[in-house]
């Protein structure tokens, strides 16, 4: 296998194991970049398919539990440790539903996992991003933000009634508005360096993320997921299509020095409306900051 002369290029990309992180991976590796897989789950035949496929083999895995703050602090540690500078992070890591469980921290599954690991982990990897000269930060969200009902205590204890899976989807909702202030906040905060930070609406993908098997399912149950995942080939886009936007904005010049978008189909498109509110963003920031326990030296971003 001959192999290709590498850039200097490093990205991290979560979620990285399969789907929309995967074929992220992917992508950047065939660029030749570095590109630093991080997942909660064995990843070895996934970074065994990138090398063989890309002939990159500076391609190397990590271990990343969103739901343990423990875990995004290892992991930030390991990184700032062994790597020099990041160009690029990719929050792309995220879940749909964890049935009302608790995380290793007492919180919300839902909120922790797409919000506040992404958060502190974004903050404890500043630095690296700020040593790159133009450090890029991608938050990948939902359009889904728009319908959120997103209050100061959904982060503590999101408001879940029946129908169960209105309550379950406005909760994501509210996770990925969560996703677009923390984009903003990053990128206010950091508008005397060279580092920017946007998020982008991949659109629906045709993933496990949508519709997870389980052994718990019974008949009926595995019968209508089986219906759903049929349905959903031809209503949604594949993961290779919908990582191309994170692709672009990781690594395409048209955006450098682009800073504070939204973005949707390679556009810069609207956001939701109480981005503007600034006192209310700064609510959840502050109140982020305070359940990752953040003070001092780590919040000082700008």
């Amino acid at each position: 296998m001959a192999l290709k002369k590498l850039t200097n290029k490093v990205a991290l990309v979560t979620g990285a194991n399969k789907g929309m992180g995967y074929q992220t991976a992917l992508a950047l590796a065939s660029r030749d970049w570095k590109v630093i897989m991080a997942d909660k789950d064995d990843q070895t035949e996934s970074r065994r398919k990138i090398i063989e496929e890309t002939c990159n083999e500076n391609v190397v895995v990590g271990h990343l539990d969103l739901a343990s703050f423990k875990s995004v602090r290892s992991f930030a540690k390991e990184i700032t440790d062994k790597e020099e500078h990041l160009d690029v992070l990719i929050n792309n890591a995220g879940i749909f539903c964890m049935k009302n469980r608790r995380t290793y921290d007492g919180l919300d599954g839902v909120i922790q996992v797409n919000h506040l690991g992404p958060f502190l982990l974004t903050n404890l990897l500043l630095d690296s991003l700020k040593k790159s000269g133009k450090g890029r930060i991608i938050f990948v969200t939902s359009n889904g933000a728009f319908f959120h009902n997103l209050t100061l205590g959904s982060l503590l204890q999101p408001k879940l009634f029946f129908p169960n899976i209105l309550s379950t989807t406005l909760n994501y909702y509210n996770s990925k508005l969560c996703n677009m202030i923390a984009s903003k906040g990053f990128a206010e905060r950091l508008r005397n360096s060279k580092v920017t930070c946007n998020c982008l609406h991949p659109g629906m993908t045709n993933t496990s993320f949508l519709v997870k098997d389980s052994k718990e399912d019974g008949y009926l149950e595995k019968i209508m997921k089986q219906v759903t995942k049929n349905a959903l080939k031809y209503t949604t886009n594949d993961a290779k299509n919908s990582a191309g936007l994170a692709v672009f904005l990781a690594t395409s010049k048209s955006v450098q020095g682009v800073t504070e978008e939204y973005f949707v189909n390679y556009q810069i498109h609207r956001q939701p409306q109480v981005l503007d509110d600034a006192k209310f963003c700064n609510k959840i920031w502050n109140e982020s900051e305070k359940l990752v326990g953040i003070s001092g030296k780590e919040s000082d971003i700008v």
